[in-house]
């Protein structure tokens, strides 16, 4: 196993390799603990490595050790470099959330990178029906489509008269969907490619409206 873990401006970047054991999470986590009293520094970026999917609470010390390590001011994104690894963090989210932990998993250090700063994601989902889509801003941004539970569609209204409004009622009569969600943003373009890249390092693929662009 190997490990580092450094400070980059506002956040610790605390880099692991080749973990096994829970003993290895163990020594991993105090260190990060100790690296955060040493730079008052209460944003950490886990990004994990070629190691074994955990997928056992109990191995990331959630039910003992970590309640101590961990305070409310805490924020801890872990990212994965496989999809195995994405889905072992997903599932340590909802468990440290269920103890009240400031726990998230993402698919890549941008995203992640996005939370810990504060950045408003487009989580909130509105009715995707004609009534509804009165509320939606006028302004540039990106915006996603909902089939269920399941994301289908990532846009992007670009300004200069598109706006996030306009392409979603552009979206009414060609695209089956239940839900959208929007965020207005200064750079569309870069924001929709970090959420489909996003996308894509967690499930693999675009999502499926998005193959017909």
């Amino acid at each position: 196993m190997r490990y580092s873990i450094e400070l980059r401006g506002d956040h610790l970047l605390a880099s692991l390799q080749g973990r096994e054991t829970a003993e290895q999470m163990r020594e991993f986590l105090i260190a990060v603990h100790a690296a955060c009293g040493q730079h008052r520094c209460p944003r950490i970026l886990m990004s994990i490595r070629a190691s074994r999917p955990v997928f056992k609470p109990e191995e990331y010390g959630l039910a003992s050790y970590v309640r101590e390590l961990v305070t409310d001011r805490c924020q801890v994104a872990l990212v994965g470099d496989t999809r195995e690894l994405n889905a072992a963090h997903e599932y340590i989210e909802v468990c440290a959330r269920q103890q009240n932990m400031k726990v998230r998993a993402f698919g890549d250090e941008t995203a992640a990178l996005r939370w810990l700063r504060g950045a408003p994601e487009p989580i909130q989902r509105y009715k995707f029906t004609r009534i509804v889509l009165q509320g939606a801003p006028e302004e540039a941004g990106v915006y996603a489509l909902w089939d269920g539970d399941e994301l289908v569609c990532y846009g992007r209204a670009a300004g200069a008269g598109t706006t996030i409004r306009s392409r979603l009622m552009a979206h009414l009569d060609e695209t089956r969907a239940t839900h959208y969600s929007w965020e207005v943003c200064a750079d569309p373009a870069t924001r929709e490619a970090e959420l489909l890249r996003d996308y894509r390092r967690l499930h693999g693929r675009v999502p499926r409206e998005n193959t017909k662009a």
